[in-house]
């Protein structure tokens, strides 16, 4: 079985690792959606995609387990998937809340620092809207990609 990651179709049995953020030939520093799929025989292959997008597409494919309960997955409204999707356009990856209930996007995975969350990159932005399911008590970000999963 294949599965696709970025527009890249691979045999996940064939992966050894997967490195983000991998500079290739065409590379600034805006454009850091570049991974490097290290293939078992020895070879490596850029991939213009995100860690979250290879993680969805292995967790799809159950190749990894899934780092968000089954059972507390939220239903997105066509709203919010449609704010999520305009969020992914824009490079921002993962939804955390604050313990002043302030929702913020991220382009890097933030850590919780003391009632906030930083991505120690200051690549956030606020978001105006509910989605009530992300809450300061969660013990991971939420991911953008994940969410956006069929």
């Amino acid at each position: 079985m294949l599965i696709k990651i970025g527009s890249a179709w691979i045999d996940p049995e064939e992966i050894a690792m997967i490195l983000p953020d991998q500079p290739v030939e065409d590379w600034t520093p805006e454009d850091s959606q570049n991974i490097c799929v290290q293939l078992r025989h020895g070879s490596s292959m850029w991939i213009r995609a995100t860690m979250d997008e290879a993680e969805a597409a292995l967790i799809d494919a159950g190749y990894i387990e899934n780092p968000y309960p089954e059972d507390d997955t939220p239903e997105l409204t066509g709203e919010e998937r449609e704010v999520l999707s305009g969020l992914y356009v824009r490079d921002f990856e993962y939804l955390a809340r604050d313990a002043d209930g302030k929702l913020y996007a991220f382009r890097d995975k933030p850590e919780k620092d003391g009632a906030y969350w930083n991505s120690f990159a200051n690549k956030a932005e606020p978001i105006d809207e509910d989605f009530d399911f992300v809450a300061y008590d969660d013990e991971e970000p939420w991911s953008i990609p994940y969410l956006l999963l069929d």
